[in-house]
């Protein structure tokens, strides 16, 4: 180990010294790195780089954890919100979990105040202080049976308990799990559970838990509520997946059933093992060696021939038209291998697989063609980005206000 981390010759007050220093400049580099993250995302030169997000950004490329990443990305763009943050932080007025608590709550006419009031304070008084000035809906009420806990082996001996292998008071349909899972907190006195009426769910978002627990190399626990509507669907399917299934093994039933989903929504989107329409046979001569005349008696070149616009440039031949067919689609999803595929100017490729929609590389409102030379998968981020880099921020802008002024009035027809 070097010596610069054997702290053995300091003295006491040296090392309360130095801690205090080393602290009151950490303070001040977590502002410096909240000011650097919220100019980057301002400057949208983490797709540039070719990542999705801010937060995928720094866990790939800056190597922090999702934890660590999601607490910085959260402050930075409450920083963003209310400038004198980057200051409180600075001087360790303010950590990232109060930023992130008071996240919900800030607006222009309370944020000086909440700051004053969450200054100095732990992320306990800081949810305390938030509970008391903005009441949420009680919690439903939950009652259960907590779990046997599994004694150890001197306990066992003592009270003449058999192993648990050796016990059959479990039923044998119930899976025990090799692994310890984080659960829910729940009251310590094992009562029969009574039903309750629902309580509406708070509006502040709760952290959810990890659906995905990695239990093995090539196993995850797999974690999630099922209402009464999706526990009717899944006996509803094993009941016809008996057949193949015979141990109406749930894993085994849910694989199934993703899989049969893929490969539909697949096939919708994308084209993937879909027909491709046949093509009509055709009994007159090209079209291409036909000129349309209207009546005025300009000639027009008939669909496939050379065109100019009006500014005099030629426009490219081929396909074009919003609607792209299924060959086009299944070609580039197939090329694309289901990922964005923006590339960086460093050569780095997008990884987003979610939230990809076909984008045309030369615009269609340019004349790019509808074929698949011209078509590819871009992640909703960088589709908005190659927009705002073709037609200007301020034009994307206004088309997106104006979308969302006409969306109410599409409601309510």
């Amino acid at each position: 180990m070097s010596n610069q981390y054997r702290l053995l010759g300091l003295g006491n007050s040296e090392l309360v010294t130095g801690l205090s220093e080393l602290v009151r400049q950490s303070n001040l580099l977590t502002g410096d790195l909240l000011a650097h993250l919220v100019e980057l995302e301002a400057r949208k030169l983490h797709l540039e780089l070719g990542f999705s997000s801010l937060f995928a950004y720094c866990v790939e490329a800056l190597g922090m954890s999702e934890g660590t990443a999601g607490r910085r990305v959260t402050a930075a763009r409450v920083c963003r919100r209310f400038p004198d943050a980057f200051e409180r932080v600075a001087r360790g007025a303010l950590h990232l979990c109060a930023l992130c608590a008071l996240a919900p709550y800030l607006g222009p006419e309370n944020a000086a105040e909440l700051f004053d009031a969450c200054q100095g304070k732990t992320r306990r008084q800081i949810e305390a202080l938030l509970a008391a000035r903005f009441p949420r809906p009680d919690v439903r009420e939950q009652i259960r049976r907590l779990p046997a806990r599994a004694s150890l082996p001197a306990e066992r001996s003592e009270r003449n308990e058999p192993p648990p292998q050796a016990r059959n008071d479990t039923p044998s349909s119930v899976p025990v799990p090799s692994v310890p899972v984080p659960s829910v907190p729940v009251p310590s006195v094992p009562v029969p559970s009574v039903p309750v009426p629902s309580v509406p769910v708070p509006s502040v978002p709760v952290p959810r838990r990890r659906e995905l627990v990695p239990l093995a190399a090539d196993r995850f626990g797999v974690h999630f509520t099922a209402d009464a509507e999706l526990r009717e669907l899944i006996e509803r399917a094993r009941a016809l997946a008996s057949h193949r299934l015979p141990n109406g093994d749930l894993a085994s039933l849910m694989k199934l059933m993703v899989t049969s989903f893929v490969r539909r929504e697949e096939q919708r989107r994308f084209g993937v093992g879909a027909r491709s329409r046949r093509a009509k046979t055709e009994t007159q001569p090209a079209r291409s060696a036909l000129r349309i005349t209207p009546p005025g008696g300009a000639s027009m070149p008939a669909r496939g021939a050379e065109r100019t616009s009006r500014e005099g440039r030629a426009m490219p031949t081929g396909t074009r038209g919003r609607y792209l067919n299924v060959a086009v689609r299944r070609a580039a999803y197939t090329r694309d291998r289901g990922q964005c595929a923006f590339v960086s100017a460093q050569g780095r490729r997008c990884t987003a697989r979610t939230f990809l929609e076909l984008d045309h590389r030369q615009p269609f409102a340019r004349f790019g063609a509808a074929d698949a030379s011209n078509i590819r998968l871009l992640c909703r981020a960088h589709n908005l980005l190659h927009a705002r880099n073709c037609f200007g921020a301020q034009h994307i802008a206004a088309k997106i206000a104006a979308r969302k002024r006409s969306e109410p009035a599409k409601q309510a027809r």
